[in-house]
């Protein structure tokens, strides 16, 4: 009977040995994947912002408070009167875990809305997306196959239909990062730039008691048509929806609409390919002008390394009208964008949203419950399974010991 107890100690204690050592160095390693049943909600609080009210440009009906200004009366009233100064909008993103789920990849859908606080629902709705990308659950990162989504609808800015993109390779990380961040830059793909960039490690900071990671990325002025247009091409077919969101990101009218005068009036003219047939009437001290839309943001995000769970986000959003990249960079210099800030004549959209509270607390709430169960796993089972592991090994071997020797003293005699 003892021979049996002390060889069931032996062999018990040096399996926990074992598992000690192999849950930090190998089981929670492999254990770090992303769960199948993600759900968060974030968001912004209420925040003053500008917009470009697209069915009142349409409609030729300048924005509450600017209809007695001198360029916002007469048949060619100017762009910015149509431009809603410190409006509020708010921001608000939904994601969950969606099919295809499985034990290799998780899909999350993201719906972001922007509306306006002023205006019951529908009518209050500014834009929105559904984005749509599959990771891969142990790397975190998306999959190399053309399975992202995204469909764009934005009545305040196109009043005309949803536009949508994919399915496409999805490049850099976006709604989670790796779990064991490092220090270092990560490609992150922006949904409105339609391309990944880097964003940059900037250090180290505390929020709730918890180490996290700061990184920050801007995304200089960048062309919004070219880069969407190729994006809704790629299946070889432009719906109605997709044109009228194209053609909203290049408008043209007469150069007084748009505020330019004198000098500039030529060069805006002469900048995009605005050739006209001959016999066309044309405006010599106005001409029509062809603008792009561009789209600068300046993004700050706060990451728990272990967990990879964003915590924290800021996005300062502009999307405003230039004549080409040359304009764009000079109108985004500061001293041009603070002019354009106070006095919108060509903005589209300009919202520095920052997540609230709640947002925050639930994100960090979500990084503590993976770190809980990390540190678990990682330390506080091995340390208990060690020393437990080891004391049954000793007290086996003593046994058998013991029992040796009295076998040899029996057999002595």
């Amino acid at each position: 009977m003892k021979k049996v107890v002390s060889s069931l100690l032996i062999i018990l204690g040096a399996a926990m040995l074992i598992f000690a050592i192999a849950l930090p160095t190998y089981v929670v390693p492999k254990g770090k994947v992303l769960p199948k049943d993600i759900v968060s909600t974030t968001g912004t609080d209420p925040i003053k912002g500008n917009l470009l009210d697209a069915s009142a440009l349409a409609e030729g009906k300048p924005v509450s408070g600017k209809e007695n200004l001198p360029e916002c009366r007469g048949k060619d009233k100017q762009v910015s009167c149509f431009i809603w100064k410190d409006l509020e909008l708010q921001s608000q993103r939904f994601t969950r875990a969606q099919e295809p789920t499985d034990d290799k990849v998780v899909t999350l859908e993201a719906g972001q809305t922007l509306f306006r606080t002023d205006r019951q629902e529908p009518k209050n709705l500014v834009n929105a997306t559904v984005d749509r990308v599959t990771l891969d659950r142990k790397t975190q990162m998306p999959v190399a196959d053309p399975v992202s989504t995204l469909d764009v609808n934005a009545p305040a800015l196109n009043p005309n239909g949803e536009a949508a993109i994919g399915p496409f390779t999805r490049p850099g990380i976006q709604y989670q990062f790796p779990m064991g961040t490092d220090r270092r830059s990560y490609d992150y793909f922006d949904t409105q730039a339609l391309k990944a960039q880097p964003i940059d490690y900037v250090g180290e900071e505390e929020q709730d008691g918890e180490k996290v990671y700061k990184f920050e990325q801007t995304v200089s002025p960048v062309e919004l048509y070219p880069r969407l247009k190729e994006q809704l091409e790629a299946d070889g077919d432009l719906s109605k929806a997709d044109q009228s969101t194209l053609a909203s990101l290049r408008l043209k009218f007469p150069a007084k609409v748009w505020g330019i005068e004198g000098a500039d009036t030529k060069s805006a003219a002469d900048s995009k390919d605005d050739k006209k047939k001959d016999g066309d009437k044309k405006d010599e001290k106005s001409p029509e002008v062809e603008l792009s839309r561009y789209y600068t943001v300046k993004r700050t995000l706060w990451v728990q390394p272990d967990t990879g769970v964003i915590v924290n986000g800021k996005e300062d959003i502009w999307q405003f009208y230039a004549k080409d990249q040359d304009e764009a960079d000079k109108m985004a210099q500061p001293e041009n964008r603070e002019k354009e800030m106070n006095n919108p004549k060509r903005t589209a959209l300009y919202i520095p949203g920052a997540w609230n509270d709640e947002s925050r607390a639930a994100q960090m709430d979500k990084a503590k419950e993976g770190l809980k169960t990390l540190k678990t796993m990682g330390t506080t089972v091995p340390w208990i399974l060690g020393p437990l592991g080891l004391l049954l090994l000793l007290v086996g071997l003593v046994m058998a010991l013991k029992r040796r020797r009295a076998e040899r003293h029996a057999n002595a005699l």
